[in-house]
């Protein structure tokens, strides 16, 4: 409310799920859900009819729901949300006098929630058009992304319990890492655990993969994938963990080693570790997200691997688990500050090509006194050497 109030915005509309969790407490599951905010602190949610048990859980005041096709109508999602969506701007008393919405106008990286998912895009535009004709329509992207950086501390909680579901799968899992066994069959063994885990929750999931030996090396680019490759005695095996639990994720990589590494693993398993500790370290409130990066970044300069850590130390976790351009952006061009409520990861890395790569990745949570780490396990060389 006060941000709405603070940019002269008379309501919110988001229909993105991550943004529907953050303005609603409920993380829709097919991505045609919309939600409302006004500057009076009215919430509404207009969802399929299939997810009202779900949406129920949420906080919104006013719940409207609409059934997107029958076997006597085809019909787009658009058109079927067009009705309750008209009716909730005209009860919110949007829809008499030229009312300031802002709504999602710009690119954004969005977590799946589902096998597929449902994105209004421009239509969202003309939606917003044909129920408010006289409306000044503006792009809330930069409101948005100051909400969802800095957390409650309900949604620091839910973050919370997220990473100890993950903590879990990974203490199971970490066993598995033994010579012989493919970066798949590790990967999978992390799955199993985190499905196992997140026994009892109602809504979990989440990606893991595997990259051992030279491939570790590659985990500094975009994307992370598993391949057939067997690694062997004494190599690296990184394990890169994305989990959700209710819509709340988390982003975790550990380096796990069948046997005591060698040269040079062992040399880089402590340059990133005490990289690590120095980025940490740098965290307090009013701090610069540029400075924190500078902390960890010259600890890797100075022990000779500069050239190798090709990335940011770190971006806003929790609504998405990676999103590089999430605030507070952990980067060396930063212009972010650091507030308490904030959630990121810090991931310092090492990626010599041909060789292997080293990159160990927290999410931490900032509060007015201090850090939190919410992964705080296998975070020494004798944790991570299996065997």
């Amino acid at each position: 409310v006060a941000a709405l109030s603070q940019g002269g915005h008379d309501a919110l509309v988001c229909a993105l799920p991550a943004n529907v969790l953050l303005l609603t407490g409920y993380w829709p599951v097919i991505g045609s859900a919309i939600a409302l905010v006004t500057k009076d602190a009215r919430v509404a949610l207009v969802a399929p009819a299939d997810e009202r048990d779900l949406a129920e859980g949420g906080w919104a005041d006013d719940l409207h729901t609409f059934e997107p096709g029958s076997l006597a109508e085809l019909r787009e999602a658009r058109t079927a949300a067009a009705t309750p969506l008209a009716t909730v701007l005209r009860e919110a008393g949007l829809s008499s006098g030229s009312a300031r919405i802002a709504f999602e106008g710009g690119a954004a990286m969005e977590p799946s929630s589902y096998v597929s998912l449902h994105v209004y895009g421009g239509a969202m535009r003309t939606l917003l058009e044909d129920a408010l004709p006289r409306a000044q329509l503006v792009d809330g992207s930069e409101l948005i992304a100051r909400l969802r950086a800095v957390k409650t501390r309900r949604e620091v909680e839910c973050i919370a319990r997220s990473c100890a579901v993950a903590e879990r799968a990974f203490r199971a899992g970490a066993g598995h890492v033994v010579a012989n066994s493919s970066e798949r069959e590790i990967a999978a063994a992390f799955a199993a655990g985190l499905e196992a885990a997140a026994r009892g929750e109602e809504r979990s999931g989440g990606f893991v993969f595997c990259m051992s030996g030279p491939n570790a090396a590659k985990a500094g680019r975009a994307y992370a994938r598993s391949r057939a490759r067997a690694m062997a005695q004494g190599e690296v095996a990184l394990v890169h963990c994305n989990s959700h639990l209710g819509g709340y994720w988390t982003d975790i990589t550990r380096c796990y080693c069948a046997g005591a590494p060698g040269a040079p693993a062992a040399d880089m398993y402590d340059a990133v570790l005490e990289a690590r500790a120095a980025a940490l370290d740098a965290l307090r409130p009013g701090a610069r997200a540029r400075d924190v990066d500078r902390a960890g970044r010259a600890v890797l300069e100075r022990r000779g691997y500069g050239s190798a850590f090709t990335h940011g130390t770190g971006h806003g976790v929790g609504f998405a688990a990676i999103d590089h351009n999430a605030i507070p952006r952990v980067h060396p061009a930063s212009p972010d500050i650091l507030e308490p409520g904030m959630v990121f990861n810090i991931e310092p890395g090492i990626y010599l090509d041909g060789v292997t790569g080293i990159r160990h990745c927290d999410v931490v949570a900032l509060g007015e006194h201090g850090i939190r780490v919410l992964t705080a396990f296998h975070d020494s060389v004798g944790e991570l050497a299996i065997g």
